[in-house]
C-alpha cells in the first residue's frame, strides 16, 4: 500500500508538495476507516517514534509485525481528523520529506492537537515510510 509515485511524465516525478499531499490524504484515510491496513504503508526497516519516554526520547519500533501491532492497538478508528497544513520538500536520493500538523478528536474526548514527520522513501513504483515520527502538541492553559 505504500504511496504511488503518480504519473509520470517523461520520467519527471509529480513535485513533492503534490507526493506529500496525495500520501497525507490517503494515510489518514486508511489510518481512520482501516488502521490494520496501516503497516502497509512501511516496511521492516521501517522505525516509527511514538510516546515518549520519561526521559523525552521517543520510543521506536520498528518491523512491519510490530508497527501493525501499535496500529491495532490505537484509538484512532472512526475519530474525525483535521489535516491543517501538509509541507513537503524533496530529499536524500529521491525520497520526500513530510511534515503534518493537525487534530485527532476521538469520540468522548478532547481534540488532540499533532505533528508529525515522514520521510517517503523511493520504491519500485512509488514510496514507503522509511521515518515516521509522531509528537503530541500539549495543550496551552487557557485553550
Amino acid at each position: 500500500m505504500a504511496a504511488k509515485a503518480g504519473n509520470s511524465v517523461g520520467g519527471v516525478l509529480p513535485h513533492p508538495h503534490v507526493i506529500g499531499n496525495a500520501f497525507a490524504q490517503h494515510y489518514y484515510k486508511i489510518l481512520n476507516e482501516s488502521p490494520e491496513d496501516v503497516h502497509k504503508f512501511y516496511h521492516d526497516e521501517s522505525i516509527l517514534g511514538r510516546k515518549p519516554n520519561s526521559d523525552g526520547t521517543l520510543t521506536s519500533i520498528t518491523t512491519m509485525r510490530d508497527i501493525n501491532k501499535h496500529f491495532v492497538s490505537t484509538y484512532l478508528k472512526g475519530c474525525s481528523m483535521q489535516i491543517d497544513n501538509v509541507d513537503s520538500q524533496p530529499s536524500h536520493e529521491g525520497g520526500v520529506l513530510v511534515l503534518v500538523s493537525g487534530s485527532f478528536t476521538v469520540p468522548d474526548a478532547m481534540k488532540r492537537r499533532f505533528t508529525q514527520s515522514f520521510f517517503l522513501a523511493p520504491q519500485k513504483g512509488g514510496y514507503f515510510v522509511l521515518n515516521d515520527v509522531l509528537r503530541y502538541i500539549p495543550v496551552e492553559p487557557g485553550n
